[in-house]
């Protein structure tokens, strides 16, 4: 994947696999951004909030919302984790999250 200024690791997935399935296949993973809406593909971007997909499981997501809810629960704790890393309280956190998203995927 081309590395651009903005572009962060993800902070929701560590493995190269598809994050629903688990098939290990380094070549032929989609990237998919876990919290759908204008605007927010280039924040998920920047905050690492992407996930690797198999096709068939990036497909069955957008066609049927298979796992949806999943990748964005687990998105919203990741980004908390991450943010109280940095020193921030929970509830700072999570008003950053609210801020931004307009809603909590827990």
């Amino acid at each position: 994947m081309p590395r651009k200024s903005n572009y962060v690791p993800s902070i929701i997935q560590t493995k190269c696999e598809c994050y629903l399935c688990h098939k290990d296949m380094s070549a032929g993973l989609e990237v998919h951004h876990a919290i759908p809406g204008r605007g927010n593909r280039k924040i998920c971007t920047e905050w690492g909030l992407t996930v690797w997909l198999c096709p068939k499981c990036h497909r069955d997501l957008h066609d049927h919302n298979v796992g949806y809810k999943e990748i964005q629960a687990d998105a919203q704790r990741a980004f908390i984790r991450e943010q109280k890393k940095k020193g921030l309280s929970e509830n700072v956190a999570r008003e950053i999250w609210y801020d931004r998203f307009y809603k909590y995927f827990e």
